[in-house]
Parts: C-alpha cells; sequence; structure tokens
C-alpha cells in the first residue's frame, strides 16, 4: 500500500464540532470562538486517516495499532467554518520481525494555500504487542481524575515550567472519537484492547497530544500559536488515571516571537508522551 493516496476530502470546520472538541479536551471555550485549536488538526488528520484504517486489505494487520509518533505544521490558523481539503499518502512501510511501520502523511489545504502538515507513524502487526495482563475490567464510565480547563500564561520567562492535571473518563473518549473521526476500538472496546495486549481500553494518543498542545498554546495570544508540535507516544493512558502536562520555556528567539518549547505528559512515575512545540510568543523575557 506505500504510495497510496486518500482524498482529496473536504472537512468543513464547524462551530458545533469545534465546540465539541474543546469541551471534552478541556480547552478554553472563551479563546476558540472563532479559530479551531491546534489539537483540532486530530480531526483534519482523521478526514483521511479513518479511511485508511479500515481498509479491508490491512484488517488483519490491526490486532496490534500502536500510534508512535505525530508531528503537525502550521501556516496559519484554522477558521471556525472553514472548508479544509484534506490529502493523505501512505509514504512508507517497512517490516521489521512481523511488524510494519507506517509513515502516513496528510496536508490541508484552504483556497489553495496549505495550512496544515502532519506526519504520523503507526506501527501495526497481526500479533498482540504484549501478553495481556490480569483483567481487571473498566472504571466506571463517567469516573476520572483532576482535569484543568487550559489558561493562559503570556510574560512568561524562559526556563519556567507550568503544568496543568488532566484526566479522561470512558465517556470522554466517546465524545473525543465523535468530535475527531478517531473511533479505533482500542479507545472504547474493552474486548478490542485486551486482544491488543493491553489491560483495558486506552486514551487516545492525539487527546493527550491536544493536552500538550494547550499547554504550549497558553504561552502565545494569536489564533495560531503553534508553528510545528511533535511528540513521541512512550505508553498508555488508562481512562480516569490521573497526568500531569507540563511545558517548559526552552529559548525564545532575538526578538522574543518565537520559542520552543518542552512537553511532557506524565503519569504516575512515568513519561507516557514527550514533545516539543515552536510557539509564537508575545512578551518573552529572555
Amino acid at each position: 500500500m506505500e504510495g497510496l493516496v486518500i482524498g482529496p476530502v473536504t472537512h468543513h470546520v464547524g462551530r458545533e464540532r469545534v465546540s465539541a472538541f474543546v469541551e471534552v479536551t478541556g480547552d478554553d471555550a472563551e479563546r476558540w470562538r472563532d479559530h479551531a485549536p491546534s489539537g483540532y488538526a486530530a480531526a483534519l488528520l482523521f478526514a483521511v486517516a479513518g479511511d485508511f484504517l479500515t481498509d479491508p486489505r490491512i484488517a488483519s494487520y490491526l490486532t496490534t495499532l500502536i500510534h508512535i509518533d505525530q508531528q503537525f505544521t502550521f501556516s496559519g490558523p484554522i477558521p471556525v467554518d472553514a472548508d479544509v481539503v484534506v490529502t493523505g499518502t501512505v509514504e512508507r512501510v517497512r517490516e521489521r520481525g512481523g511488524a510494519y511501520f507506517v509513515t502516513f502523511a496528510a496536508i490541508g489545504m484552504m483556497e489553495d494555500e496549505v495550512i496544515l502538515e502532519s506526519r504520523s507513524t503507526f506501527l501495526m502487526s497481526d500479533q498482540a504487542a504484549t501478553e495481556a495482563a490480569t483483567d481487571n475490567g473498566e472504571p466506571a464510565v463517567a469516573d476520572r481524575g483532576p482535569n484543568d480547563e487550559a489558561g493562559m500564561r503570556p510574560n512568561v520567562e524562559v526556563g519556567a515550567t507550568f503544568s496543568i492535571d488532566k484526566s479522561a473518563s470512558r465517556a470522554d473518549l466517546i465524545r473525543y472519537a465523535a468530535a475527531t473521526g478517531d473511533f479505533n476500538p482500542l479507545h472504547w472496546d474493552h474486548e478490542s484492547a485486551r486482544a491488543a495486549g493491553l489491560d483495558g481500553v486506552v486514551a487516545h494518543g492525539l487527546l493527550m497530544l491536544s493536552w500538550l498542545a494547550q499547554q504550549a498554546s497558553a504561552v502565545g495570544t494569536r489564533p495560531a500559536p503553534i508553528t510545528t508540535i511533535k511528540v513521541r507516544f512512550r505508553s498508555a493512558l488508562r481512562p480516569a488515571e490521573a497526568a500531569q502536562i507540563e511545558a517548559t520555556v526552552k529559548k525564545a528567539s532575538d526578538d522574543g516571537q518565537e520559542s520552543s518549547v518542552g512537553l511532557r505528559l506524565v503519569a504516575g512515575d512515568a513519561d507516557v508522551v514527550t514533545g516539543s512545540a515552536t510557539v509564537r510568543l508575545e512578551g518573552v523575557t529572555p
């Protein structure tokens, strides 16, 4: 399937869908009235990635499906009520010991201009990734830990680290799937997750990316605060499990208008997701 092109598909950035995304991810509803937050890029990606991941030709290789890493690059804001034309391409497929590493690229265009570039790495196999541990069941559908709403943090200093707490219930995972189109059963079906070697259902990788993007966006005031965000998914987060979302302002450009921000999602003692973002800033103290 290397070289397969999916699309172009027109995705309407509907106001209700953006509002649902902002609500389920715990973002700042007042900030994202006219533009979608950076994490909404997941919905644009799955306008085409969903068709690939449900292609019957790869069905037998989805016993294990792991999202390894993700990068989004933005050239401008994503306006509410805009139409974005998305095209996806299976750029590369590598096989290693019966596991297939798939690089899936996507671009989003608005009025003949590229506003989003995406690159994902998926691991696929017809074998479970690991032997499943003891089945402890699932938490109650509405159970979740602390879930702070994103906020603004202007005038931060280089070297500053700040964090918020996030958690998602099983109901939240269904709502997130509806907002983005990412209906991988590992995120909602217990038996599918167990068959893949997991303890139970797990949070979407791109939901966790959206939490990290909120922290990176907090230090910028523009409608497209993030230029690039890149993360690696290192382990899984279970529903109702508490996570801390950390951002560290690493350095600022000479004019103080751009900075690299280190990102980390921690659950217990484990780094679940790590990454970085380049953010357009105002008022950063070098």
